[in-house]
């Protein structure tokens, strides 16, 4: 079966009014938005093209072209399927800061002679911005530009389109469409992310819980972090490799990274306050599960198991920020309880009042 070609196309016709500044220039972890966008099609895509009058984007093999009418998402896409070197166009806008070359592997996969596009779909909507388009397209692109009806969802109503759900889409799905609109946004996108602390008596499966919570978070599209408290002094590095010898040296912040991870330790002479830990997590997860952290200022859920035979902790004692209970058994408490078996339930609790 002969392979695909796919020419990548960055939207950036766009004139960032809601942002008051230019959008794609905007530096994120160390580059300008629109760079995410160009290494993530650079990595799927045999050619690369700059939809919009941005010539200060351009490169030697990565032209500009102006939008033949400018205004719409749908004339850059419009403009890459006129000028692409290949049968099939992949398309991102210039504001995404996490854009996933494994989602685009999956929607590239999917392309074939029998549809002319492939476009996520997921339970916020359809995704036409991130999603892969045939030069059979480009004559109903046209028609509706020139109609005056830019408007890409009437566009894939009338297109032969793939749909990809959820279940093909890669994990941590959600953040691949986020993009940045407004000062808010980008407020947000640099803010530590939402944290939920998990307590219980010993024994009673904070760990095991907090695991299923994680799988079925990511099921549904998010990037879950995790973070433990230890009362205790604790050691990751082994004595004599290399980093153990660096620390020892006097480093303050040693590191070690591979092409699949990536872990710092810091040496700090006090405990580290619970809103510099988690900044650390800024911009990398949606939302943070811990373990631990009882007197602190977040949201806690306790975990009850009868058992053990003990009463609940917040029935002795004031929990701060207690929202509710997971128990394997009903408990008499102020706050909502939810089967400790049923991980669905607490999770979608959890995705309604802390995940947007």
């Amino acid at each position: 079966m002969q392979s695909i070609s796919f020419t990548g196309v960055i939207l950036a016709g766009g004139d960032s009014s809601r942002m008051g500044r230019d959008k794609a220039q905007i530096t994120h972890r160390g580059k300008p938005l629109w760079r995410s966008s160009y290494d993530a099609l650079a990595s799927t895509c045999n050619d690369l093209l700059i939809a919009g009058r941005r010539p200060d984007l351009a490169a030697a093999k990565v032209p500009c072209f102006t939008d033949r009418l400018a205004g719409s998402a749908l004339a850059g896409i419009e403009t890459g399927l006129v000028h692409c070197k290949s049968e099939w166009i992949t398309v991102l806008p210039c504001d995404l800061p996490y854009p996933s070359v494994s989602l685009l592997n999956r929607l590239q996969a999917a392309c074939s002679t029998d549809v002319d596009a492939v476009v996520p779909r997921t339970r916020t909507g359809r995704e036409p911005l991130v999603a892969c388009y045939r030069k059979s397209a480009l004559k109903p692109i046209t028609c509706r530009l020139e109609s005056g009806n830019p408007k890409i969802l009437d566009l894939l109503d009338e297109l032969n389109v793939c749909y990809l759900g959820e279940e093909d889409l890669p994990e941590g799905w959600r953040r691949a469409f986020t993009n940045i609109n407004t000062p808010a946004d980008l407020e947000q996108l640099l803010a530590p992310p939402p944290a939920i602390s998990f307590f219980a008596n010993s024994g009673t499966g904070k760990t095991t819980l907090i695991e299923n919570l994680i799988r079925e978070l990511m099921k549904n599209g998010w990037t879950v972090g995790a973070l433990k408290h230890d009362a205790h002094n604790f050691e990751i590095d082994h004595e004599g490799k290399d980093s153990w010898r660096l620390a020892r040296a006097g480093a303050a912040v040693t590191a070690i990274s591979s092409s699949t991870k990536t872990a710092v330790i810091s040496q700090h002479q006090s405990e580290q306050s619970l809103d510099e830990i988690l900044l650390s997590f800024a911009g990398k997860v949606d939302i943070v599960l811990t373990e631990g952290f009882r007197q602190s200022r977040l949201h806690k859920i306790e975990i009850h198991r009868t058992e053990l035979n003990r009463p609940l902790i917040s029935q002795l004692q004031n929990v701060p920020g207690l929202v509710a209970v997971a128990s394997d058994s009903p408990v008499d408490t102020e706050v909502p309880v939810f089967d400790l078996n049923e991980i669905t339930e607490l999770s979608t609790f959890i995705e309604k009042n802390f995940l947007k």
